[in-house]
């Protein structure tokens, strides 16, 4: 996979040998695109059009292209991204934080958009990003009947497997490669299951998985990952980010304080 990062600090011809490099390769290409108005805006003053406009014109765009997050892009954007063949990589937990959905799901999958789920933010709990998909989904479609919890649910499996061009990923059959993660739908905060895919929707999160088969191979039963320790793995990230919000102010355009970059909640709390 080829991963350059965001579309507005690009030129054309990086971009453009990038993509021409993907096809070579015959490997996705990842781009944030259409992701925040700053985005739109300096795209506009670059180039004078629209992310999804400039990224066709110059041959960005194709059916290996893997683009996050999709929120920022008028109806012919997303078409334009359709009639490419791309692949929206759809975050809904990260956007919804900045105040930014998806406009819409069930729309945009009847137009043909190619639709995986992402995660793109702490924590990356795919169940989380389903459920607010979900959520989000009916709201922009104003439309409760508009989206299923399957549908999320195959944007998370066969959206994200097609989307790599993996056939034999995404789904239980002969050929395929055994990837499965279990879920644990027993316990009393759960609630009472109807139906398991629906549950998950509701009621779950990724903490209630239990176990993790990669390629036939466990890699976690009974929530226990051989040899790796949680707790010390935990005290270890919190000290790095600690050392790393000391150095903030100085990576942090225009210099602002520690305080200004992560306000705490209540004045009296100083972090």
């Amino acid at each position: 996979m080829l991963c350059p990062d965001r579309v507005e600090f690009w030129t054309a011809d990086l971009l453009k040998r990038t993509a021409d490099a993907a096809r070579d390769l015959d490997v996705p290409v990842r781009l944030h695109c259409c992701q925040s108005e700053f985005e739109v805006d300096t795209i506009r003053r670059r180039f004078g059009t629209s992310s999804a406009r400039w990224l066709d014109d110059i041959g960005f765009l194709f059916e290996r292209a893997l683009l996050p997050h999709g929120t920022h892009a008028d109806r012919q954007d997303l078409e334009i991204i359709a009639d490419s063949g791309a692949t929206v990589v759809h975050c809904p937990l990260v956007m919804a934080r900045h105040g930014a959905a998806l406009n819409h799901f069930s729309g945009l999958r009847r137009r043909g958009l190619r639709i995986g789920m992402g995660t793109d933010t702490w924590p990356p709990d795919m169940i989380l990003n389903m459920q607010i998909g979900l959520m989000l989904g009916r709201v922009m479609a104003a439309d409760m009947e508009a989206l299923k919890s399957a549908d999320l649910y195959d944007a998370a499996t066969l959206g994200g497997a097609d989307a790599l061009g993996r056939a034999d990923l995404g789904r239980l059959q002969p050929g395929a490669t055994a990837d499965i993660v279990i879920f644990d739908l027993s316990h009393d905060r759960l609630g009472q299951v109807i139906d398991p895919i629906a549950c998950l929707m509701t009621s779950a999160s990724g903490r209630d998985v239990h176990s993790v088969i990669i390629a036939g191979r466990t890699v976690m039963a009974n929530r226990t990952i051989p040899g790796f320790d949680f707790e010390a793995a935990h005290l270890r990230a919190q000290a790095q980010l600690e050392r790393l919000i000391g150095r903030y102010p100085e990576r942090t355009w225009r210099h602002p304080t520690v305080k200004d970059i992560f306000p705490p909640s209540y004045e009296a709390f100083k972090p």
